[in-house]
């Protein structure tokens, strides 16, 4: 087993992803331990699973696609106000967002975290994550299927117009050199997942933060909290549905609470099914493995400590059988299933028609506020004028109805 020293007493450890290289499991396994964690020196702040809201507001980056959905900076005030508040535990947070950060950005993470921040970035072979980050756009509403996605993120050059934010997050020795400027390659610890270990990620984050070994344990949670992946069907149903919607002006709040948190919830959540998972095909393959190769060459460049083999990040995956068809047509429990959990979160009892859920209409009143807010920042004054003068002149003639009703009896 690889050893680590403890950080220092008193660290902030920010853990900035990248995606999909067991962030999930991380933040599940914290959350559901926070007790735990605190008996043993340890502060995960807050009461969520995770600190997206807080790292979102501190970038100004939005979440979903509606144009104000940035999320407001009370949540990155709230989260320093608590960690400011800690005297003598070290401390965890952070998500993987913040893999996004340019070069300033991370540089203004830095200052407002102080002197005691120690960053960590896990990594994972590229071949193993695309597949995983595909299906991550296609869940929050992108309409694109997964080969013309993969023509544009790993060709030479990458295409930028797709998916952006995959590229900042993605360029795996890009983030770690950004943050190795902004705290110092000796803040910075690198981990690369090992699917030949499997306990390395957790041991490693218990040996960082002074744990005892197996206190870590991911919680059993259903499909959509540990963010499963879908299968073939199931990503090309939404593929499809995204393409139908997307053109009609939805707004992001209703897709997330119809779309995510109903038919995806409820797909991921009780559907079990024997069909095959999306695959690079045989070029990807070898595209992903020749970036990973160029990859761990330059984070070993860059100084920073490195728990894991950087060699498995140009692991080569198994590719896609010759000749494999998308689905025409999915299953019927399938297609059943979506529509449920839509009907479901469409009557506000979640996704399997539990009860009343709270939360989901608490979000809604924000959602419709902050709607109206939009609408009315987009009206003139000459609009309003307008309509008053509408109204006016309404009842007005409502008025003289009325009288003239009144001597005809």
């Amino acid at each position: 087993m690889v050893t680590v020293d403890p950080l220092p007493e008193r660290t902030r450890l920010f853990h900035v992803g990248i995606p999909k290289s067991g962030t999930t499991a991380l933040q599940n396994a914290a959350s559901s331990g926070r007790d735990a964690l605190r008996r043993h020196g340890v502060l995960y702040p807050g009461t969520k699973v995770n600190h997206r809201l807080a790292v979102l507001s501190f970038m100004g980056r939005r979440w979903g696609w509606t144009a104000d959905a940035v999320p407001d900076t009370k949540h990155w005030d709230a989260l320093m106000e608590e960690i400011e508040e800690e005297t003598s535990r070290r401390i965890w947070f952070g998500h993987e967002f913040a893999s996004e950060a340019d070069g300033e950005t991370a540089r203004r993470f830095a200052e407002a975290i102080g002197p005691t921040c120690h960053v960590v970035v896990t990594l994972r072979s590229p071949g193993a994550i695309l597949p995983s980050a595909w299906q991550q756009y296609v869940k929050a509403g992108v309409p694109i299927h997964f080969d013309e996605w993969l023509e544009a993120v790993v060709a030479d050059p990458p295409d930028r117009s797709v998916t952006r934010g995959f590229h900042d997050r993605n360029n795996q020795s890009l983030v770690v050199r950004r943050w190795a400027d902004a705290v110092g390659p000796d803040r910075v610890t690198v981990i690369v997942l090992d699917k030949m270990r499997p306990e390395l990620l957790f041991n490693t984050f218990e040996q960082l933060l002074g744990l005892p070994t197996g206190l870590l344990e991911a919680p059993d949670l259903g499909g959509f909290a540990a963010n499963r992946g879908l299968t073939v069907p199931e990503v090309e149903l939404f593929v499809a549905l995204n393409e139908l919607i997307r053109p009609h002006g939805v707004e992001w709040d209703e897709f997330e609470r119809l779309v995510r948190n109903g038919a995806q919830r409820r797909i991921m959540d009780a559907r079990r099914a024997d069909e095959p998972k999306p695959q690079l095909p045989e070029w990807a393959v070898e595209r992903a493995s020749e970036l990973g190769t160029t990859y761990a060459k330059e984070i070993a460049e860059t100084g920073v400590r490195v728990v894991g083999d950087l060699e498995l990040l140009s692991e080569k995956v198994p590719a896609r059988p010759v000749g494999q068809e998308l689905p025409t047509d999915i299953p019927i429990s399938l297609a059943a299933e979506a529509m449920a959990g839509m009907l479901s979160a469409a009557s506000w009892r979640g996704a399997f028609f539990g009860d009343q859920d709270t939360s989901a209409l608490e979000r809604e009143k924000v959602a419709r506020k902050a709607v109206v807010d939009r609408a009315a920042r987009q009206v003139s004054t000459a609009d309003i004028a307008r309509f008053g003068w509408r109204f006016v002149a309404y009842r007005v003639a409502r008025l003289r109805t009325g009288i003239t009703r009144l001597f005809r009896r």
